[in-house]
């Protein structure tokens, strides 16, 4: 109990890096910004009230970010007693969405809760789940990891959860949390063969084949992908779209608000192709000053892992980083026509209440790690 006390207050003393705390509150202010101007013109024709997204993003961006400075002031290693009961008790309600406790929204059944209100994504909080409990894991039983066995229980780990991600049909998430388990492995200091590169390649590759042909939507996709130009009204709808937003914001953008793609010909623009919105407005400049920002942001965020002194709070970071790094790839590729649509928000920017309140929970152990960091 003492030890506990005395690790807590040590990282009071120790300052978080500011550098990390100020692109944050950067990319979150721009975010919201972009939330208000693509959400206007749908919240006004929906609920008769331009304002409805932003202020229902607004509310959780202010319990986020209180959250965050809290937990930023909680020693990370606490976390290590809790993280298994975390995970199974969202593995459960990961479970529960398949139950008629589930809700579907947009034909994908993915939330818990009630009404239009409260309602969230297990999914969303099972990123984190997964990186906290297979850091603690590795950093418990780090003299196991000199052989393939000591990889196994994490494999279980990831393995359940994408198992249960299958049955609700939601292969972007499936995506990220492979990204989430296998960036912590690798931080890990994992020794790679040529056998396991072949056969992690060939169990990947099964199963992305799996998830493909699972669904039909999944394969006239990447068909579509293959001839952007191919139906125009139909699967390719939302990638032209964007891509018209993206191309007609040219070097300065039309003006902050003055995006015609918003007008509903870019289906709900506040979600996955915000960043084609703030493209049209903002233009080339803006969008790339953006994109700056992210990569300052994963800069940072791998540079607290490298830094760290302790193993879990190193995986921690890693991990955490390789999510938010995977989101933002996948979904700029996304916007701009680079590869096939998939439904991955890009952070602090698309609009969804659980998953910036989750986003900033975690930027608050990420800068409680950053305490305990060489300077």
């Amino acid at each position: 109990m003492k030890r506990r006390e005395v690790d807590i207050k040590l990282n009071e003393n120790k300052g978080i890096d500011f550098g990390m705390f100020v692109i944050i509150i950067l990319l979150l202010c721009i975010g919201l910004v972009m939330v208000s101007s693509a959400s206007s013109y749908y919240a006004l024709s929906t609920y008769d009230t331009s304002n409805y997204f932003l202020i229902r993003q607004l509310v959780f961006a202010v319990m986020g970010v209180v959250a965050m400075i809290i937990i930023s002031k909680i020693d990370y290693k606490i976390y290590k007693r809790w993280s298994y009961l975390g995970y199974a008790i969202t593995l459960i309600l990961l479970l529960a969405v398949l139950t008629p406790l589930g809700i579907t929204v947009n034909g994908a059944k993915r939330w818990l809760g009630f009404g239009t209100t409260l309602r969230f994504q297990p999914s969303e909080i099972m990123k984190l789940m997964l990186v906290i409990v297979t850091s603690t894991y590795l950093s418990i039983n780090y003299k196991k990891l000199s052989s393939f066995k000591g990889y196994i229980v994490p494999g279980l780990l990831l393995v359940l959860v994408m198992a249960v991600l299958f049955l609700q049909k939601h292969m972007s998430a499936t995506i990220v949390m492979a990204v989430a388990s296998v960036s912590v492995i690798f931080a890990s200091g994992i020794k790679l063969n040529t056998k396991w590169i072949i056969g992690c390649i060939l169990i990947v590759g099964v199963i992305g084949t799996v998830f493909i042909f699972a669904e039909g939507f999944r394969v006239k996709r990447i068909l579509a992908f293959l001839d952007i130009e191919s139906d125009p009204t139909g699967t390719n709808w939302q990638a032209l779209q964007s891509v018209y937003a993206i191309a007609s914001g040219g070097m300065f953008g039309r003006g902050l608000g003055q995006s015609r793609q918003k007008y509903l010909w870019l289906p709900e623009a506040q979600n996955d192709f915000i960043f084609s919105v703030l493209g049209e407005e903002l233009g080339f400049v803006g969008a790339t000053s953006v994109i700056i920002l992210f990569i300052l942001f994963i800069y940072r965020g791998y540079k607290i892992s490298i830094t760290c002194k302790d193993m879990f709070g190193s995986l921690v970071a890693a991990g955490i980083t390789s999510v938010f790094a995977l989101q933002i790839i996948v979904n700029v590729a996304v916007v701009t026509a680079s590869m096939p649509v998939t439904g991955m928000p890009l952070p602090f920017f698309s609009y969804g209440g659980t998953a910036l309140f989750i986003n900033l929970c975690a930027m608050g152990i990420m800068l409680s790690i950053s305490r305990n960091c060489r300077k």
